[in-house]
Order: C-alpha cells, then structure tokens, then sequence
C-alpha cells in the first residue's frame, strides 16, 4: 500500500510542475541486503543523502552513507547529531510541533508528542546549492568520511564502551563460592507404627 501511495505522490508531484526539464525519479522500495544498500550507497549517480527525518534517532543509514565521502543534508534535530559534524554536513533548522491527531496510537504514539517540522526555504536552499556547488560539499563529505572513520570505527566503539563499563562498573560481578554453615543433623521424631484392623 505504502509503495502505491508514493508513487500516486510522485506522480502528482510531476503532474504539479510545469517544465520540460524534471529530473529523472528513482524509487526504491523494499527490503536489502548489506550488499545491496552498499551498491545503492555508492552508486554513482547518487551524489548526495537527504533525511528529513522528523525524530528518527540514530540513523545508521546517515553514519554508513557518511562512509562514501558524498554530501549529507539532513534535519537539526535527533539522534544523528551524535556523529554528523555541523562544520562538514548540512543541516536543516526547523522547530518541533505536536503530532497531528491522525497519527496517534495509543500506548505508542501519543498526542502529546512532538514530530521535528524542518525549514522548507532552507531545504530548497540546500538542494539547489549542493548542485550547483557540489565541489564545494564534495570537500566537506570528505571530512565527514574521515571523521565518521575515526571517531565512529568498531574498534573505536569498543574503546567508549569499555571506558564507560570502567566509570560505571568499577568491578564486573565474578563468581565466588557459596560457603553456607554447617547445619546439625535434624532428628525426627520416631512414630509409632499404624496397625491394621
């Protein structure tokens, strides 16, 4: 349903647009391999990942794409700003606003939530200036690769984690041997036995 729904989307979004000169859409769907989504990543008609995302958290496709060394737009707001570098991507201002009734779920997504609404003149201004200075991010893609590698690498994961088992769990929890006190002989008392009638 949802595959429909984007391409009933993209389609009116076409139809919306009066130019001789609209870019060719690729659309996606499904799911991939590691394979797949790294041909996809580094394929090289693809120049840049935009992520409008509205709260999404991490976002390990963000941290895998900065791995390509290509430009990376992406909201200001999330769990990505923990490894995307401000100096070396472009990120996209907004202000958090309540979720639309629509979409509340009960005991999962409440009406009290907030969704991040980003800058749409900002949006247009990223997209147009990626393409039209791409060299220019190109460089800055580089430094978000390099910095990505270095701060963000299995081994330098496994560095933090154990640095901060250090600070909260001074000493990690060993087995030790079970000493319990001897305890006397209980005797029971002797019955007397039943006899039959």
């Amino acid at each position: 349903m949802d595959r429909r729904e984007i391409l009933r989307k993209i389609d009116h979004l076409r139809r919306s647009i009066k130019s001789n000169k609209l870019p060719k859409i690729y659309f996606i769907h499904g799911e991939f391999t590691d394979e797949e989504m790294n041909e996809l990543y580094n394929n090289p008609k693809v120049k840049a990942m935009v992520s409008l995302t509205k709260g999404e958290g991490f976002g390990r496709p963000l941290l895998e794409f900065s791995l390509t060394n290509k430009p990376i737009i992406a909201t200001n707001w999330s769990g990505h700003l923990d490894f995307l570098n401000r100096e070396y991507t472009s990120l996209i201002n907004g202000e958090v606003k309540q979720v639309h009734p629509s979409v509340v779920v009960e005991n999962i997504l409440l009406k009290e939530s907030g969704w991040f609404s980003p800058n749409m003149a900002e949006i247009g201004h990223y997209l147009t200036d990626v393409y039209k200075n791409y060299k220019k991010y190109l460089e800055k893609a580089k430094r978000q690769g390099y910095y990505s590698r270095t701060n963000f690498s299995f081994s330098e994961m496994k560095k933090k984690i154990e640095e901060l088992f250090e600070i909260n769990i001074p000493e990690i929890a060993q087995q030790v041997e079970l000493n319990l006190p001897a305890l006397k002989k209980v005797e029971l008392p002797k019955l007397k036995p039943v006899e039959n009638e």
